[in-house]
């Protein structure tokens, strides 16, 4: 065991509070790691592109930082507007939102949606929205009293919001749960979002699992429309992603607030076993155990302390089992399989030439008189025998 340098780590006051609020730094203390960091700037860098994609989808496996990640992007796009949002209060350049799963099988709620994202914009009097007289008309004829509070008002309110409030980013985590419906409406699905995209000039980052990928399958105009950024866990096979993972345990011990720095980095295999290589399991299994070492008056915490609250190995199994699958999915083809597919087509492009040919050669041949049947009863111009005997057979 090792004291913690007074330059590194958590600050040494902390340890005259309180339980609870100990735990609360090590709850909310996130770090900067290289998958995050690059994802971050790959979405940063598509929103600032004037020719950028409607709609970035951020895809990886579960517990590997999605989350955080969302919550960075936000924060950098605040920070990068805060002069202007600062002389405009009705800016808001940015919204984050969570897609909630639905209650109804194969159904999700779009009225919970944009109830939610009005939510988030403080928006007043949401159970009081409704359409303007000639959107009713124009849809159905129905009265001013049943079109309040409905999905369309809703819908048209949350547009006119971002519009207004001229929110150039929308943010949805969680939004494979936006998929949680027959197979048979997910191209419908993925075009509301599309129109949301376009009706409201923003960019929609799609935050979830690999899932998400299936809304990829539904046309080429929507692979067109829409760009991936992969977050994909660590793998302690390349030299570079098992350095950074032991930076980040490092990083999270050093930051325990305990009396005496927990010696555990001797244990590292174990923590990227056990936690599949993703940083946000890692985490949440840390602050479990902190919590524990705290709240059992610990000054520090041991392998045997930290090992009880890790993830049932039967439960680290299935992400790995979705990771890899989501990492084959995801593997680019090489240029030898793009030749290769157009070669194909080439040659069937050639063979249904070729036939049309044959059927024309025959055809010509036909009409010159070669192959032509003969007539019933007419013999074939031919010299006869003359004298000696004839055939056996009479005739």
């Amino acid at each position: 065991m090792q004291n913690i340098p007074e330059h590194q780590g958590f600050p040494r006051e902390l340890l005259q509070n309180t339980v609870e609020a100990r735990q609360a730094y090590f709850f909310d203390k996130t770090i900067g790691h290289p998958r995050l960091t690059k994802a971050r700037d790959d979405i940063l860098t598509l929103i600032e592109q004037a020719s950028g994609p409607d709609i970035i989808i951020v895809t990886g496996p579960t517990g590997v930082g999605k989350t955080t990640l969302a919550g960075k992007i936000e924060n950098n796009i605040l920070e990068h507007y805060s002069d202007r949002m600062a002389t405009d209060r009705s800016f808001m350049p940015v919204i984050k939102v969570d897609a909630v799963p639905p209650d109804e099988k194969h159904k999700f709620d779009w009225k919970d949606f944009h109830t939610r994202l009005l939510q988030q914009f403080n928006e007043p009097c949401i159970a009081q929205k409704q359409l303007f007289q000639d959107y009713i008309y124009m849809e159905q004829p129905i009265s001013q009293h049943y079109a309040m509070n409905t999905p369309a008002a809703l819908k048209r309110a949350s547009e006119k919001t971002m519009r207004m409030r001229q929110t150039s980013v929308m943010i949805i985590d969680e939004a494979n749960h936006m998929l949680l419906l027959d197979s048979r409406y997910l191209r419908q699905q993925f075009e509301t979002i599309k129109s949301l995209s376009q009706h409201c000039n923003t960019t929609i980052i799609l935050i979830g699992t690999y899932d998400l990928l299936q809304i990829l399958q539904q046309s080429a105009q929507l692979v067109r429309r829409s760009r991936v950024v992969h977050m994909s866990r660590y793998n302690d096979y390349i030299a570079d992603d098992k350095k950074a993972f032991r930076s980040a345990l490092n990083t999270f011990r050093l930051h325990m607030p305990f009396e005496v720095t927990p010696d555990i980095m001797v244990h590292f295999d174990k923590f990227y076993l056990r936690s599949a290589g993703c940083i946000g399991i890692l985490k949440k299994w840390l602050d479990i155990a902190v919590q524990y070492g705290l709240e059992s008056g610990k000054n520090t915490l041991s392998w045997e302390d930290i090992e009880p609250h890790a993830l049932p190995n039967k439960d680290v199994k299935t992400i790995l089992e979705e990771a890899t699958n989501g990492e084959t999915k995801l593997k680019d083809i090489s240029t030898a399989d793009l030749r290769k597919l157009l070669k194909d087509h080439h040659k069937i492009q050639t063979g249904q030439s070729t036939e049309s040919s044959e059927t024309e050669s025959k055809s010509t041949k036909a009409a010159s008189g070669k192959g032509v049947q003969k007539q019933v009863g007419k013999r074939n111009p031919k010299r006869d025998p003359v004298g000696g005997m004839q055939s056996g057979l009479g005739f």
